[in-house]
């Protein structure tokens, strides 16, 4: 045993540590599922990093931290992806008040008795000793990064796009974000570092109270003046994964046609790449958590697809995509080249019509079933998603395969274990259809990626999106017009919008009238809505129930006695389809959450918010954390 870890040991017995929750009094019962190490050197290697900075005399080296079991890790990086869109202040709020329950609970982990429930009585220090019979469900969270990006990412090439001025942050650029806290981030690299034992050189956040402060403060710092066009899964696969991310989209003559113009990704971002280096640790767990209350909206920044979030007109799609989307014959009408067994586009019937014009096709619904729309998909495939999370090597700009910086080797040339990243996703979906038991009126608990597969919930949520098979639950089909069905979970029939009530559909309220002409055609039906916090008036303020917007009868602005005004009482989520499709490609290392919180008005309730969402995704997080 070195010089170091005596004096720690000696140390640890005699004195009273200034850190007041890191005293010396419980640290042999922090680990959970096991008992001390039988190893002398690992028992006292726990002892020295559990003892704190003020036993380590200047001069001395830092101790070395005990290295975990293969799948285990005893840090976390976790990302937060948050859409920065309109709407989502309400959203940001509600996940500003859940965090500080995250982070306790990572930082004084419950004690659980032998069957994993949580004991009735909890210490209040991670250094407390359990009760009785009871251990910790893994070792409070010493090390520990905290980002967020947003999800505005600028319009992929387009001119127009997001060139309104209320996009006061049309493109973040997938770079970590300050907002609520500028300046007070880690050594001003944009993240938090969680760090009471002082590890780092310089030492990060030692005070819990300091450190749910400045997440909740950045998160709701995000703001909804983003761009509108939610690029929610290519913000986090841009900070964390892409080998060569651009640092600007600029629109070039197109190689195969001089012109017409194509986008073209110019330059690398190396500020992002210095962030991602500080970030991201090769021997961390990884947890991104997306919160996004509209479906992804990922445009491809390369060739022609910034034109669908521009306004130009944009090609109709042949007529058999509307009912058969993977045909050979779906393509775009502009298409005019020629497939075997398919007719010429010239004499298709929908292409007969021409490009869609503004008024049919509002300028913010560009983004959903594009390929039964374009006969052109725009979006980045789902799979790049799936495989940025979960394969060691992607592409890069050229195509080629290349270190995936998620699985990149350590100085020991390991890398880190795939069930070390995690992704969860507070999106649209009914809560309904994913609890354990939607008709419990006192807990909310979400069921497992697992149980989600076992028992069949993936179909019923999300369908198969790549290969365009819709959701079992009709609130879960993207639309214009008004829809029918029960839903299968609860047995609940849609509503129409003639529904007197803004809750006759105890999931969505009701359906609503859609106006898709230019300037107006925004938004689609409602997967789910719940109550605001506090109602607010639309008049003077860009809210969903302003006067200038179309579509009256939305169930958001309905009072309880049924009429209609500019008072908005709720809050409302799209179908966060292509999310679900990349959560169920990932099995068990996906956590789904509903963003239509059940209950908002009572914060001692184990269902307040978001945290039956954030208790899924901990409990998820303890299996891999020693």
């Amino acid at each position: 045993m070195n010089l170091g870890r005596i004096r720690a040991l000696v140390q640890c017995g005699l004195l009273v540590l200034s850190v007041a929750w890191l005293d010396c009094g419980a640290r042999t019962g922090l680990r959970s599922g096991s008992s001390q190490s039988d190893n002398p050197d690992q028992r006292d290697a726990s002892v020295a990093r559990d003892a704190g900075p003020d036993v380590f005399d200047a001069g001395h080296e830092r101790p070395v931290r005990p290295k975990p079991p293969p799948g285990k890790a005893d840090k976390i990086d976790l990302l937060f992806m948050i859409d920065a869109s309109g709407s989502m202040a309400d959203k940001q709020e509600i996940l500003g008040l859940a965090i500080p329950d995250m982070v306790k609970r990572l930082t004084n982990p419950l004690c659980i008795d032998a069957s994993g429930k949580p004991l009735p009585s909890q210490p209040a220090r991670p250094t407390d000793p359990c009760p009785s019979g009871g251990r910790r469900e893994f070792s409070p969270t010493q090390d520990m990064h905290i980002g967020v990006v947003s999800s505005s990412l600028g319009g992929h090439g387009a001119l127009r796009a997001c060139g309104n001025p209320r996009y006061v942050f049309a493109n973040d650029q997938g770079h970590l974000l300050q907002r609520g806290a500028q300046g007070e981030t880690y050594q001003n690299l944009g993240f938090l570092d969680w760090d009471p034992s002082r590890f780092n050189d310089p030492p990060g956040e030692a005070d819990p109270a300091r450190l749910q402060d400045l997440v909740g403060r950045i998160v709701k710092g995000v703001g909804e003046t983003g761009c509108g066009f939610e690029a929610s899964l290519e913000s986090w696969y841009h900070f964390l994964i892409d080998p060569e991310p651009w640092e600007a989209i600029e629109l070039a003559p197109c190689p195969d046609k001089p012109s017409e113009e194509c986008a073209v990704q110019r330059g690398v971002d190396n500020y992002l790449l210095e962030q991602r280096k500080n970030f991201l640790r090769p021997d961390s767990l990884v947890a991104v958590i997306m919160l996004s209350d509209e479906n992804d909206c990922s445009v491809i920044d390369s060739g022609r697809a910034w034109r669908v979030v521009d306004e130009v007109p944009i090609p109709r799609a042949t007529t058999i995509c509307n009912t058969s989307p993977i045909d050979l014959c779906c393509r775009s009408c502009a298409d005019a080249s020629v497939v075997a067994g398919c007719p010429p586009t010239a004499d298709d019937p929908e292409c007969q019509k021409g490009p869609y014009s503004p008024d049919e096709n509002g300028f913010g619904l560009h983004c959903y079933e594009q390929k039964k729309r374009y006969g052109v998909d725009y979006l980045y495939p789902i799979e790049r998603y799936i495989r940025g999370m979960t394969e060691e090597q992607v592409p890069a700009r050229d195509g080629s395969l290349v270190q995936n910086p998620l699985f990149a080797p350590n100085e020991d040339g390991e890398t880190r274990h795939h069930s070390l990243v995690v992704l969860a996703g507070i999106v649209g979906v009914p809560w309904q259809d994913i609890a354990r038991d939607p008709f419990d009126q006192q807990n909310l608990e979400y069921k497992t990626a697992r149980e989600l597969h076992d028992e069949g919930i993936w179909d019923i949520i999300a369908g198969d999106v790549p290969n365009y098979l819709p959701a079992a639950d009709p609130l879960m089909h993207e639309s214009i017009a008004e829809r029918t069905g029960i839903n299968p979970v609860t047995g609940d029939p849609l509503m129409p919008s003639t529904a007197t009530s803004p809750t006759a559909n105890p999931i969505n309220g009701h359906e609503f009238t859609i106006d898709t002409r230019r300037g107006r055609g925004f938004e689609l039906q409602y997967a789910c809505i719940f109550p605001l916090i506090t109602p607010r008036d639309c008049i003077g303020r860009i809210c969903d129930c302003h006067p200038l917007y179309p579509g009256g009868n939305r169930p958001l602005c309905q009072a309880e006695d049924g009429t209609y005004g500019t008072v908005q009482y709720r809050a409302k989520a799209y179908p966060g389809l292509r999310h679900l499709a990349v959560l169920k490609g990932l099995g068990d290392n996906a956590i789904v959450g509903s963003i239509c919180a059940r209950n908002v008005k009572d914060p001692s309730r184990s269902d307040y918010g978001y945290r039956p969402a954030l208790a899924a995704l901990l409990d998820r997080l303890r299996a891999g954390l020693i």
